[in-house]
């Protein structure tokens, strides 16, 4: 993929690791496949792509750019649902990672930003595939509970981004288990 971005665009200035899934796989009796294949997507390849994206802006000098984690109010609290304790404990490794980074890129001397923006339930079809509910469940769960749409996140991103430098923004959206 950044060999492609690379030929077509020169390189990357923004990266925003926005993949993420779950499984219905609790602790007690999950699949150690599924549980892989968690920590592949939201953790290992967060990284690499923030590997990769900050090599291709080391590599242009560009000292201005950004690298946003999409992680989770999971990255924060534990929620009480089984099915979601693999993907919570991926979430807090994103929570590390970014100030990992953070740390990283000042040691490095760098000009170039690290966020995460941590919402709470988001209505796409992720609880859908996540989850162990039938279908009808799903939907009246969100039927019934409040949650926050894409342009949400994206308006927030958009927001970020515009930012002067030496602003941190630190945003938690309203959860529905707090």
């Amino acid at each position: 993929m950044f060999v492609a971005i690379k030929e077509q665009h020169k390189g990357v200035d923004v990266c925003i690791n926005n993949a993420g899934l779950s499984h219905p796989e609790p602790l007690l009796s999950g699949k150690t496949s599924a549980w892989k294949n968690i920590m592949d997507v939201n953790v290992l390849a967060l990284s690499i792509c923030t590997r990769e994206a900050y090599q291709s802006m080391k590599e242009r000098n560009v000292d201005d750019g950004h690298i946003i984690n999409i992680n989770s109010l999971c990255g924060h609290k534990v929620i009480p649902f089984a099915d979601f304790h693999l993907y919570t404990a991926t979430k807090y490794a994103v929570t590390a990672l970014t100030e990992g980074l953070r740390q990283e890129l000042r040691a490095e001397k760098t000009h170039i930003r690290a966020t995460s923006i941590s919402p709470g339930l988001v209505a796409t079809e992720f609880i859908s595939r996540a989850s162990s509910k039938n279908p009808d469940e799903v939907a009246a769960f969100y039927a019934t509970t409040k949650s926050l749409k894409t342009k949400d996140i994206a308006s927030t991103v958009t927001y970020i981004l515009s930012t002067s430098p030496h602003v941190q923004v630190c945003a938690y959206f309203q959860s529905v288990w707090t």
